[in-house]
């Protein structure tokens, strides 16, 4: 089995070099980058298992490269671990507002650490397991890019439709275990969709997503019974792909 990849983005080097040590000790492949900018691009090279990261550091601080990181199609996925010496509340918070995962004070308690990895880690094979097919409806090609890059980034199976008709046809052909239907580009394609979709006995399994901004969802409502979610665009993905993770754990703790 390969081994687990971290990237450690610090500008101490003593102290890089020992925690490089202790993880390899602990039978982790270790990368490191001197600074935010070469920890960016280690992270869209290599594409390490875990990031930790240090605030302190020349040109880019901890909390812009997380940042980056986490609006990034390649790295956003991949689990950051701050390790610094500023222990101020505002500095967690905001490092968890960025995406951290963990939030660690140095000195560290190198067990902490460990125990730390191990969670991030167990977390996202966890995700692997719960994954599934998506289909996604959508008519603008623009907007369907990063969704359908974030899906397949998190091991979700995309199939994509243009229209409402073509994706009745596919769902009804191959149905998927989730639909996004997007509204914005036609509302009475859309609902026209929700009904021919909630016809089809072979799809009674298969949970639709509404996407649209929330003007058109004001008027879409939530009176629709096939309707399970709604999502408002912009998307946050973040909590898309959360909303996915638990509707799919639920039906499976129900089969």
């Amino acid at each position: 089995m390969a081994k687990k990849r971290i990237l450690v983005i610090d500008d101490e080097p003593d102290f890089v070099r020992l925690l490089q040590a202790r993880l390899q000790i602990a039978g982790y492949e270790v990368l490191t980058a001197e600074d935010g900018i070469k920890g960016i691009q280690a992270a869209r090279r290599d594409e390490p298992d875990i990031i930790i990261l240090d605030i302190m550091m020349p040109g880019l601080d901890g909390h812009m490269v997380c940042d980056m990181l986490k609006k990034s199609t390649l790295t956003w996925s991949i689990p950051v671990i701050y390790m610094t010496a500023r222990d101020s509340q505002a500095d967690e918070i905001l490092a968890l507002e960025k995406g951290a995962k963990y939030y660690l004070t140095k000195p560290y308690n190198p067990e902490m650490l460990l125990e730390m990895i191990k969670s991030a880690l167990m977390e996202g094979e966890e995700q692997e397991k719960r994954q599934g097919r998506v289909m996604i409806i959508d008519q603008d090609l623009s907007q369907v890019g990063e969704l359908e890059a974030r899906l397949k980034h998190s091991g979700y199976e995309v199939v994509y439709a243009s229209t409402a008709g073509q994706g009745v046809s596919l769902a009804i052909e191959s149905p998927p275990d989730v639909i996004l239907l997007d509204f914005a580009t036609s509302h009475a394609d859309g609902h026209a969709a929700v009904k021919a979709l909630g016809r089809e006995k072979s799809l009674v399994t298969t949970s639709l997503f509404i996407l649209a901004p929330q003007s058109v969802l004001d008027r879409v409502g939530s009176g629709t019974a096939q309707i399970e979610n709604f999502i408002r665009k912009p998307v946050n993905y973040a909590q898309l792909l959360d909303t996915l993770q638990r509707v799919l754990r639920q039906k499976k703790d129900r089969a």
